[in-house]
C-alpha cells in the first residue's frame, strides 16, 4: 500500500512524570486499516504496598494507536480517543496548549513537543503536562472508565518496593484515583501512561503492545497532628491551636486541615498564620474562614493550601487562635479536634474551680456576704448559677454578668470556670449587716494538680480569720469572739489600747466639765 508521509515530526517517547511514556504521529496516509486494540500490560510500582492496595484507580483511554498498512510494513500513529475527544480538547486548552477545530490536538501536541517530556519524576513541576492531567481529572468530561483491578495481589518487600499489573488494550491512557487520601497514603494525582515502545533513532513507534510501567503518584503520608498552649485556662481566655502536617512528595491534588471545634470556642478569622518548614509564609496560599467559627457538636472548617504542589515535601504548620466563649462546660472543659484521615486527633483545655464558706463565731453560715475575684489587679465577672454558685464569665459585658458575687443561705460560695496556671485573690467588700464587725479580710488561692489551695498572710488577714485547712471565713459580732494569737491577737490589743484610751479622754472630759 502506497502511502504519503506516515509520520510528520513525531515526538520521541521518554519517562513522562515518572510513568508517562509516549510515541506519537500525526499520520497521513491513503487510508488507516485499523485501531490496534491487543492488549498491554501495564505494571505499577511503589515504595510500599499500600500505595497499591489502598488506591482505587480508573483508567481513561485518551488516545488510540492506530496502525498503517500492513502487518509486515506497518507504521503506527496517535489519535485522540473518540469517546474522550472533548475531555482530550478542553485539558489542552486548560493546560496553555495551542488548539485547533481541524487537527488532532493530542497528535499534534505530541508531534510539535507541546507536551512536555522528561526522564525524570518532576513531582512539583508547573509543567503543561501536569497542567493538562489535572485538567482531564478536574473537568470530570472524561468518559468509558475502565476500574483498574490488578491481575493479582501486589508483589515485592519493603527493602525493594512493590508491584502489581493490570492489562489493557494497547493506547494513552490518564488513571484516575478516586480513592481518599488515609492515615498511611495520600490520593494520588492523575497518571497519564502509555503503552508501547519508541525507536529513538527513527522516531518512531515501533511495537504499540509494549507494556509500560509507571510510578504510583502517590506516597506515603505523616500524621496530622494538632497541640494547643493551654491545658488550663478560664472562661474568656484566649487559646492558641497548632496544626501541623506534612505535604507528601509527590504533592496530593489536595492538602488541608479540617479542624472542628467543640463547643465554649470561638475561633477568631484574622488570627491565622502560616509556616512551611518553620519559615513564615503568605497567607495568600490559604483558604481559611473569613468570619469567627463558633464550636459546637458539628461545626469545622478548612484550613487548604492553595497548591500543595509548591509546598511538597515541606512541613506545614498553621496557628490561630480562639476565645473561651460563655458557652463553655466547665465539667468538660473545651475539645478541639482535628481530622487526621478519618481519625480525630484531640486536645482538651479544662477548668477548675474552688469554693469556701462564710461562718460566724458558732461555725453556722452567714448569708448574703459579698466578695470579689481578682486576676491580678483585674476584678473578675461572673455569672450566676444558682445561691451561691457562680460561673465565670467571659466578660463583663456577658448577659447576667457581675463582680460581686454572694453567699447563700449555708455561707457557702464556689466558682467554676478558671486556669489551674493562676493564683485567684479573693476578698470580702461587704458585710451581710450591722450586726457583725466591719472588717474585710482576703486570701488566695491556687492550684495543686486540680485542687485548690487556699492561702492567707498576716497583711490580708490580720484577724485570723481565714482558716485555710476547712476553707471557711469567720466573722464576729464582737471584737471578744475575735482570735487572740498571732497577729490578729495583737491587733486585738491595739485595739483595746484604743478602747481604753478613748474611755481614759471620755473620763478626763467629763471631770472638766463638772469643774466648771
Amino acid at each position: 500500500m502506497k502511502m504519503r508521509k506516515l509520520f510528520a515530526g513525531i515526538a520521541a517517547a521518554a519517562t513522562l512524570l515518572g510513568g508517562m511514556v509516549l510515541g506519537a504521529a500525526s499520520a497521513q496516509a491513503d487510508d488507516i486499516t485499523t485501531t490496534v486494540n491487543t492488549s498491554a500490560t501495564f505494571t505499577f510500582t511503589a515504595e510500599t504496598v499500600e500505595q497499591l492496595t489502598k488506591a482505587n484507580l480508573t483508567a481513561y483511554k485518551i488516545g488510540d494507536y492506530v496502525q498503517y498498512g500492513s502487518d509486515k510494513n506497518a507504521a503506527y500513529g496517535v489519535v485522540t480517543n473518540s469517546d474522550n475527544k472533548n475531555a482530550v480538547d478542553s485539558a489542552l486548552k486548560t493546560a496553555g496548549v495551542n488548539t485547533a477545530n481541524n487537527q488532532d490536538n493530542l497528535a499534534a501536541a505530541l508531534n510539535t513537543g507541546a507536551l512536555d517530556i522528561s526522564a525524570m519524576r518532576p513531582w512539583n513541576s508547573p509543567d503543561k503536562t501536569r497542567k493538562f492531567a489535572n485538567a482531564l481529572e478536574s473537568e470530570n468530561k472524561l468518559t468509558g472508565g475502565t476500574q483498574v483491578t490488578f491481575t493479582a495481589a501486589p508483589t515485592g518487600s519493603d527493602e525493594s518496593g512493590y508491584s502489581a499489573t493490570v492489562n489493557l488494550p494497547a493506547g494513552i491512557y490518564v488513571f484516575i484515583d478516586s480513592a481518599t487520601a488515609t492515615g498511611s497514603v495520600t490520593k494520588a494525582i492523575p497518571m497519564i501512561v502509555a503503552s508501547g515502545t519508541v525507536d529513538t533513532e527513527k522516531k518512531a513507534l515501533t511495537n504499540p503492545t509494549a507494556g509500560a510501567t509507571v510510578n504510583m503518584k502517590n506516597t506515603k503520608n505523616s500524621v496530622k497532628t494538632k497541640t494547643v498552649d493551654k491545658a488550663s485556662a478560664a472562661i474568656g481566655d484566649t487559646l492558641t491551636y497548632t496544626l501541623t502536617g506534612v505535604i507528601a512528595n509527590p504533592a496530593p491534588a489536595e492538602f488541608k486541615f479540617t479542624d472542628k471545634p467543640g463547643k465554649g470556642l470561638t475561633i477568631k478569622a484574622g488570627t491565622f498564620k502560616f509556616y512551611a518548614d518553620n519559615v513564615e509564609v503568605p497567607a495568600t496560599d490559604f483558604t481559611v474562614p473569613s468570619s469567627d467559627v463558633t464550636g459546637g457538636e458539628n461545626a469545622s472548617f478548612d484550613v487548604t493550601v492553595n497548591d500543595p504542589s509548591k509546598y511538597a515535601g515541606k512541613t506545614i504548620k498553621v496557628t490561630f487562635n480562639a476565645m473561651v466563649n460563655d458557652e463553655a462546660s466547665v465539667t468538660d472543659g473545651v475539645v478541639n479536634k482535628l481530622d487526621n484521615y478519618g481519625t480525630d486527633v484531640e486536645v482538651k483545655t479544662g477548668f477548675v474551680g474552688f469554693d469556701f464558706t462564710k461562718v460566724d463565731p458558732d461555725g453556722k453560715g452567714i448569708e448574703n456576704v459579698t466578695f470579689q475575684v481578682k486576676d491580678g489587679g483585674t476584678v473578675l465577672y461572673f455569672v450566676k448559677q444558682d445561691d451561691g454558685s457562680y460561673k465565670k464569665a467571659a466578660s463583663a459585658t456577658t448577659s447576667g454578668a457581675t463582680a460581686d458575687v454572694k453567699t447563700n443561705g449555708m455561707g457557702k460560695l464556689s466558682f467554676t470556670g478558671l486556669d489551674a496556671a493562676k493564683t485567684y485573690t479573693v476578698t470580702e467588700t461587704n458585710r451581710a449587716s450591722d450586726v457583725y464587725l466591719d472588717i474585710k479580710p482576703s486570701f488566695t488561692v491556687s492550684f495543686n494538680n486540680g485542687t485548690a489551695v487556699l492561702s492567707r498572710t498576716a497583711t490580708s488577714d490580720p484577724w485570723g480569720l481565714v482558716n485555710t485547712t476547712v476553707r471557711t471565713v469567720k466573722n464576729v459580732k464582737s471584737i471578744t469572739q475575735l482570735p487572740l494569737t498571732g497577729a490578729a491577737g495583737t491587733t486585738l490589743f491595739t485595739v483595746v489600747a484604743l478602747l481604753v484610751a478613748g474611755a481614759g479622754v471620755t473620763v478626763a472630759v467629763k471631770s472638766r466639765q463638772r469643774m466648771h
